[in-house]
Formats: C-alpha cells, sequence, structure tokens
C-alpha cells in the first residue's frame, strides 16, 4: 500500500516540475525536488509558493467561488487544488468544450470532464507566468550535478554487469548454461529489489513494481512475520545470499554445477510456502512471485542442462564456501549504513513538524537576552526600512562562512519584501587591520550612497576570489572621514558587548539564533 503522505509528496514534486516545464524557466527537477521537500510546510500550496519566489517565478494565489467560476476568465498553465486524498494538485493546460486538460504525478496532458474537475476542485488555484530574471543560479552547474548524482547507482550497476561479462569463458559457453547463468542473474536483481523495498518500502520505482494488479500489497508480505526468518534475517536476505552465491560459484566455479543443482531442489519447499501464505492472507508480492517462479526456471534450466548428478567434486568446496560468504560479508558490513540512511529519510521528515514549529521557535529565541542595534552604530541596512523583521548579521570581511551567509541573505532581499537586513563589523579598529579598512569604507558608502549602492559594493567585496581592498576600493570610491572611525569603534565595543566570539553571528529582532537552527532554517518561518 503506498504511504498516502509519500504520495502527495510525488504529486507536488511532479506538478511543480510540470510547471517549471511549462513555463520554460531554467530550474532543474532535482532543485525544484529538494527545494520543495526543504520546506517546512511541505507538502502545501505555501511550500511551492515560496520555492516559486526563490526561483524569481511571478505568481499569484486565488480562491474562487464555485457560483462564478468562468473558464474564459481563466489563464493557463495554472496549479489546481483537489480537496481529494488529503489535498492534491493538477498542472491545469486548459479548459475548453468542457474538457479539462490536466497532468499529474501519473499522467500527463490527460484529459478530464469539467463537471468531475468542478466537482473535486476547492476553488484555489495559483497562476505563475516566467520573466526575464525567471529562473536558478547556475542552472547548468546544478543539471549536470543531478545527472550526476542519479547516475551514481546504475553507473555502478553497469559496471559490475561489464565485469561479470567479462569474467565468461565464451568459447566453452553452452546454451543451457548461458540460461543459467542468465536465470540466477534474474534472480540476483529480483532478490536486491526485494531487499530495497525492506530499506525505503516508499521507493516510486518499487512502488509502481508492487502495485501491479488489484490485489497487490507488498507490505501486507514483506512487513509480515511469515517474511522472517529469525529477527534480523528475513527471507528477502536468503535468497539475495543463494543467488548471489551461487551465481559466483557457476561463474567462476562451473564443475560446482551438480552441488548447485541439489541445492535448488532443496530450496523449492520454500515456494510452496511463499505462495501458500499468499494465498491464505489473500495478497499478493509480485518481487514474491517473481522469485519462486526463478526457483523452477532455474530448476528447469539444471534439468536441461543434465546436472542432477551425484558427482560432486569435494575440491570445489571451499570455494563454493568463500562465494556464499562474500555476499554475507559484504551485506553484514553495508547493511547497518543503508538502514540508518533510510531511518534518517524518515526521521528527517517527522522532525521537520518539531523543529520549524514557529510558535516554538519564537518561543526558544525570545527565552535568550536581547541586544538592541542603536542607530549610533549606523548599521548597513539593506531591505525594507519598515519590515517588523530584522535580521542582523555581524560579520568579518575576510571571513569564508561570512561571504556563504550574505549571499543567501541577498538572495532573500530579491524575493521578500519583509525583511531588513542589518550589518554590523567585528573588527580590531586600528588602522592596521585589513577588516577595519573595509568596515570604515563600507560604513562610508552606506552614509553617501543609497541602499541598492550599498548592496552592490558588499556582493562585489565577498564575490572576489582574492580579497584585494585597494582594487576593490578604487571601483566602489569614497571619502571616509573621522566620524566613521567613530563608528567602528562603537561597533567593536558592542560586539564585545554582546559577546560575539564567532563570524557570522546572527540575530533575529535582537535574539541570536540558537542551535540547532541555521540560518537557512528560518526562511519560511513566520517570526
Amino acid at each position: 500500500m503506498i504511504n498516502p503522505l509519500q504520495s502527495r509528496l510525488e504529486n507536488s514534486e511532479a506538478v511543480v516540475i510540470s510547471l517549471i516545464k511549462e513555463l520554460n524557466v531554467n530550474v532543474s527537477k532535482f532543485t525544484a525536488i529538494h527545494t520543495l521537500n526543504e520546506h517546512p510546510e511541505y507538502p502545501s500550496l505555501l511550500a511551492i509558493s515560496d520555492s516559486l519566489n526563490g526561483w524569481r517565478i511571478p505568481h499569484e494565489t486565488y480562491r474562487i467561488d464555485k457560483a462564478d467560476y468562468n473558464a474564459a476568465d481563466l489563464s493557463f498553465p495554472l496549479i489546481a487544488h483537489f480537496k481529494d486524498s488529503g489535498g492534491r494538485f493538477l498542472l491545469i493546460h486548459g479548459i475548453a468544450n468542457g474538457k479539462v486538460t490536466y497532468t499529474n504525478e501519473t499522467e500527463k496532458k490527460a484529459v478530464m470532464e469539467e463537471t468531475g474537475f468542478l466537482r473535486n476542485w476547492d476553488g484555489i488555484l495559483l497562476y505563475a507566468q516566467k520573466e526575464a530574471g525567471s529562473g536558478e543560479e547556475n542552472y547548468n552547474m546544478e543539471l549536470l550535478k543531478g545527472w550526476f548524482d542519479q547516475a551514481r547507482a546504475p553507473f555502478l550497476i553497469l559496471l559490475l554487469l561489464v565485469c561479470v561479462m567479462a569474467s565468461i569463458n565464451y568459447s566453452g559457453l553452452s546454451m543451457a548454461y548461458a540460461g543459467l547463468l542468465a536465470v540466477k542473474l534474474v534472480g540476483l536483481v529480483v532478490s536486491v529489489l526485494l531487499l530495497m523495498h525492506s530499506i525505503d518500502g516508499n521507493n516510486p520505482f518499487i512502488q509502481n513494481l508492487c502495485s501491479l494488479g488489484k490485489e497487490n500489497n507488498c507490505n501486507a508480505i514483506l512487513k509480515s512475520d511469515a517474511a522472517k526468518v529469525t529477527s534480523w534475517l528475513s527471507w528477502s536476505e536468503v535468497g539475495m545470499f543463494y543467488f548471489a552465491g551461487s551465481f559466483l560459484c557457476l561463474l567462476f566455479y562451473p564443475q560446482s554445477i551438480s552441488l548447485l543443482a541439489w541445492l535448488c531442489v532443496a530450496s523449492l519447499p520454500y515456494t510452496f510456502y511463499s505462495i501458500g501464505y499468499q494465498v491464505k492472507i489473500k495478497n499478493w508480492c509480485v518481487l514474491c512471485c517473481t522469485i519462486q517462479g526463478v526457483l523452477w526456471l532455474e530448476a528447469f534450466a539444471f534439468l536441461m542442462n543434465s546436472s542432477f548428478t551425484f558427482d560432486i567434486p569435494f575440491s570445489v568446496l571451499p570455494a563454493v564456501a568463500v562465494c556464499f560468504l562474500l555476499p554475507i560479508a559484504i551485506w553484514a558490513f553495508i547493511k547497518p549504513f543503508l538502514t540508518k540512511a533510510g531511518q534518517t529519510k524518515h526521521l528527517k521528515q517527522q522532525l521537520k513538524g518539531f523543529k520549524y514549529n514557529s510558535d516554538l521557535f519564537n518561543k526558544l529565541l525570545t527565552g535568550q537576552p536581547r541586544y538592541a542595534v542603536p542607530d549610533e552604530l549606523q548599521a548597513i541596512k539593506l531591505g525594507n526600512p519598515n519590515a517588523e523583521t530584522i535580521i542582523t548579521m555581524v560579520t568579518n570581511p575576510f571571513c569564508g562562512p561570512c561571504a556563504a551567509t550574505h549571499k543567501m541573505l541577498d538572495e532573500w532581499l530579491l524575493t521578500r519584501e519583509d525583511l531588513q537586513l542589518k550589518i554590523l563589523f567585528t573588527t580590531a579598529n586600528t588602522e592596521e587591520d585589513a577588516r577595519t579598512k573595509v568596515a570604515r569604507h563600507v560604513t562610508a558608502l552606506s552614509v553617501a550612497k543609497d541602499g541598492k549602492y550599498v548592496g552592490e559594493a558588499l556582493n562585489g567585496w565577498y564575490k572576489q576570489s582574492s580579497k584585494d581592498y585597494d582594487t576593490w576600493a578604487s571601483q566602489y570610491p569614497v571619502s571616509i572621514n573621522a566620524e566613521i572611525n567613530t563608528v567602528t569603534e562603537k561597533q567593536k565595543a558592542w560586539c564585545e558587548m554582546a559577546e560575539i566570539t564567532f563570524t557570522p553571528t546572527i540575530l533575529v529582532n535582537g535574539y541570536k539564533l540558537m542551535d540547532p537552527y541555521r540560518l537557512e532554517d528560518i526562511q519560511f518561518m513566520d517570526i
């Protein structure tokens, strides 16, 4: 059975990716999935809206009274919210002649009756359009990185198959022997899929396999006690050990074929147990049934290969033991890592509701001492001067993490009008101190120029690979007087009073951002 939350996640991802493609905006599907999944309210319309803001895609959200509905008044494409299945989304491409063309996670540009659409639609829609600046930065690099990450597992499997193919002695290969190898390989692949299900039952590929047919419920079979040999060993693992070990024996020690044939016969009673259990509970597991079919096909292949003899050379027994122990040892090593990775993914999703609870965050935040930032400090001010949410960044001009944090905040200011950024500098306040020179220069710019110019100057400074003050200062010239020197002195004293021990230090409305929260965690919080 498909997890309802997982289904909604896949639905939201598919609809947003389809919208991006429809608008022809340069946002990779990998970035789209990552951004949506990192949002504390995902899956929701708010998560979609905030993600579109981050990619600078203008959009509006509406609630339409169905009594006032008129398809001619709508612009496409748009995202419509359905009230069924806990809330799902459809990308609507157009409505004409009583027909609605839509896309979701399973169908692309499918058609439904307009009456059916109106029956399930709750009146909420989101309309988006592309503009000149829409898209993500470094689109090509992000796309390449996503493809690389996605290709790692297939590349490893392909490499293993190439190694296997290179190990086969084709000169002495008979059709019956080749068929036997192929059957063993199929059994190994299906066994690995069963293990994947045990690690991550919500894997979309596995779910698609398990949803073939009307009475399929892999979880009902694979999560039951009948699927386990002991509390720590499952039949799926036993199957993988069997097929992997016998495949290696057959590949490297063909003389062990008689022993493997009788081992296959010994495994056949399990097929009656497995099928009998599925009949009993009236549920079927596609992968389990495939394994039972492979075992019988394997027995037939051994029969065709005339392998059922008692001429078993005992000299191969040590090699056979090694072939079977090798996959067991490898699995015993990697299983804890895979299990923890699967648990971490689900745990992270569950903890979002706790960590990103705005009420809890605000209580923790305001439970600390509050540090006012008086006007006499002449902090650099960017963003909306009337915003209620004020983020103060205490920075070191030569600090690498400060540059990354500044870039993140600068991106926020491009898409958010409810935010003001104040920047203070921690310096030694001496003429010899390089930090002091930059701080005084930026402060002087903030007095003489507008916020946009100062923002460009800060971006120019942090984007330098080698921080060259003279070159940068020549691009943004300004006169520095004695009053500016006093400002850096006051900022130094304030940093000491506020016990600023590292940079960047972030304050939200005067309160220090505390562990375990990071700046990116609060991007979508109601502060």
